[in-house]
């Protein structure tokens, strides 16, 4: 029974500390804010990398040209990003962040657009 109750224990620990180092905080509401900032600033990195890709079979001048233009849009999509998970954050309690935390960890659709 004592092994079961350290194992126990143990997981908790762990269920509690993992998220805390990964995302640097103990607020389930910034983690779902950096969760948010993360995914987004991903996909914009996907968008840039196909516009490089492109830009490629064109030379090496409109190459250089979409790298400076993937560089304002990873900007300015990862600003944006912040200021919209900021506003929804701010609306959601404690309880409502951790659950829409976990929707996005356990990779259910989402109940609201992002």
């Amino acid at each position: 029974m004592k092994t079961l109750s350290k194992f126990i224990l143990l997981a908790l620990v762990l269920v509690i500390a993992l998220p805390i180092l990964a995302y640097r905080t103990g607020s389930p509401c910034e983690m779902l804010k950096k969760e948010w900032v993360e995914r987004a600033q991903e996909k914009a990195e996907e968008v840039v990398e196909q516009g490089r890709e492109a830009a490629s079979d064109y030379g090496e001048q409109i190459e250089r040209i979409a790298e400076q233009v993937g560089e304002i849009v990873e900007n300015v999509t990862e600003d944006i990003a912040e200021g919209v998970a900021e506003m929804r954050v701010e609306e959601m309690s404690t309880g409502q962040c951790v659950k829409e935390l976990l929707r996005i960890k356990t990779g259910r659709e989402p109940t609201e657009g992002w």
